[in-house]
């Protein structure tokens, strides 16, 4: 379980920094805002990242309480 848990951990940060650098992307386009599509395709992406986080977050807790490490970390 304990590997496991450092490997949620690992995809969370992953996971938060692509977020993160698609964000970034849709707002610093130095070019203007683009292709409405394509701005709402990496949005898209962007939320289905964090929703994943969350998704990670929940199975870590639970883990952690398992390990008897309380479930914040």
């Amino acid at each position: 379980m304990q590997r496991e848990l450092e490997q949620v951990d690992v995809m969370i940060a992953e996971l938060r920094s692509q977020a993160e650098q698609i964000r970034k992307e849709v707002g610093n386009r130095e070019d203007g805002p683009g292709d409405p599509g394509d701005t709402t395709l990496l949005i898209s992406s962007a939320e289905e990242q964090e929703a994943l986080v969350a998704v990670l977050e929940d199975r870590r807790g639970k883990l952690r309480e398992r390990l008897g490490l309380g479930a914040q970390g």
